[in-house]
């Protein structure tokens, strides 16, 4: 089946199965491989996308089940120029970087977070 959804602000499509999780849809069918799969039982975050701008686990979701809706990835956080958006840097700048396999859903999850407190103590 052809699955198509906006993925950091760009109409994109790609065959896949039915039972495609959007984690491997985004690596596999788009070529977007920021998003990592830590632990395949829906605990670590690491694949953690926003979905029409909520946090979602994206290997506990189906890719169809994504379809026509809009997806931001790691890489849709940076800046429009490339560099690093605030919060990535706020995370390089103050090494909340580890081995960085699950940066990407600690970013992602930040960013949840700051949108809906943006002043959290």
């Amino acid at each position: 089946m052809k699955v198509t959804m906006t993925v950091n602000g760009k109409s994109m499509s790609a065959e896949t199965e039915g039972r495609t999780l959007l984690s491997s849809f985004l690596r596999e069918g788009l070529g977007l491989t920021g998003t990592h799969v830590g632990c395949d039982t829906t605990q670590c975050g690491a694949c953690t996308v926003h979905v029409d701008g909520e946090p979602v686990k994206s290997c506990t979701v189906l890719a169809q089940d994504v379809a026509g809706k809009s997806v931001t990835t790691i890489e849709g956080m940076a800046n429009k120029d490339g560099s690093l958006s605030v919060l990535q840097q706020a995370f390089q700048t103050h090494h909340g970087l580890q081995c960085g396999f699950c940066t990407p859903g600690m970013v992602m999850a930040s960013a949840a977070l700051l949108n809906e407190n943006p002043h959290p103590t």
